[in-house]
């Protein structure tokens, strides 16, 4: 498989997205699943205001061609994917905004936590910031086996780290902020049993990491926000410290997890085209109790 991946890396970028683009579709119209998940998600995004701060963003044609065009870039994920892990030359076709407040922080030793969404090519982030500084990202291992050992031989390279979803990965994560690293995760993952709560997210409970909130709070390491954008000929990312108005150690972890799904959705707002609107966000984990009917009233 990774003999594969590596042949896949070599077409050209204009081919593998119009084959992500075919592969997005199929996937649309073979799974019914797949589709009410989309459409749940989306139709939530809607019907809570969330996607009306761009322009158009509030007319219903607007609104369906965001929406197909979403279809269509979900399926980029995986054939983008083989290039982003095998081919170098992807780092010349990605320019880069608002590196230097991360590079900052750095400098002054505080440690930079990355959140990057489920968004456009999300698994270019930490492959372009590991040209400048180390970093070591959270991932949760594959389910299958062949996919698990893939990730694990083409995802590490010089600079970049891997720390897994668990007791172990948080701390390789809390050290790496203590010596003044960035690290980086998904905001939007949803947490196993005992790793999250539940927070608003588009008008709905969704069951919501903690673990930025709570590393921010014991290091006061900065937290940025960093979307990585299809463009026409590459990627474009972009890193924006957050600023939610208080200080993170002064509030509650309820709190600030709440604030911080609201900067995503304000976040996916920017692109919600490239958005990953299939993932399963609002799913319970297993042994989590469903959400109260009051969170976020």
């Amino acid at each position: 498989m990774i003999a594969l991946f590596k042949i896949l890396a070599r077409l050209p970028l204009g081919l593998a997205r119009l084959l992500g683009l075919m592969l997005g579709w199929m996937i649309w119209a073979l799974s019914a699943r797949y589709r009410a998940m989309m459409n749940r998600a989306w139709d939530l995004a809607i019907q809570s205001g969330g996607l009306a701060s761009g322009a158009g963003r509030t007319d219903p044609a607007r609104l369906r061609f965001l929406k197909r065009q979403a279809i269509g870039q979900a399926g980029l994920i995986a054939t983008e994917l083989p290039k982003i892990w095998c081919d170098d030359r992807v780092m010349g076709r990605a320019s880069v905004g608002g590196l230097q407040e991360v590079l900052k922080a750095l400098d002054a030793g505080r440690g930079a936590i990355l959140l990057t969404p489920h968004l456009g090519a999300f698994e270019l982030s930490p492959r372009v910031f590991s040209q400048y500084r180390p970093i070591t990202v959270l991932y949760r291992p594959a389910r299958q086996k062949r996919f698990r050992q893939l990730m694990e031989a083409l995802r590490p390279r010089a600079n970049l780290l891997t720390a897994p979803a668990d007791a172990s990965g948080v701390r390789v994560l809390l050290r790496a902020l203590r010596q003044g690293q960035a690290i980086g995760m998904l905001p939007d993952q949803v947490p196993a049993q005992g790793e999250g709560l539940w927070a608003p997210f588009f008008g709905q409970p969704a069951y919501t990491m903690v673990l930025p909130i709570r590393l921010a709070q014991s290091t006061n390491a900065p937290i940025f926000w960093v979307l990585t954008v299809r463009t026409k000929t590459g990627w474009h990312l972009e890193f924006e410290p957050w600023n939610p108005g208080f200080s993170i150690r002064d509030v509650s972890v309820e709190q600030a997890v709440a604030a911080m799904n609201a900067a995503l959705e304000q976040q996916i707002a920017r692109a919600p085209d490239q958005y990953l609107w299939a993932y399963n966000r609002y799913k319970v984990p297993r042994g989590v109790a469903p959400a109260p009917e009051t969170v976020g009233r």
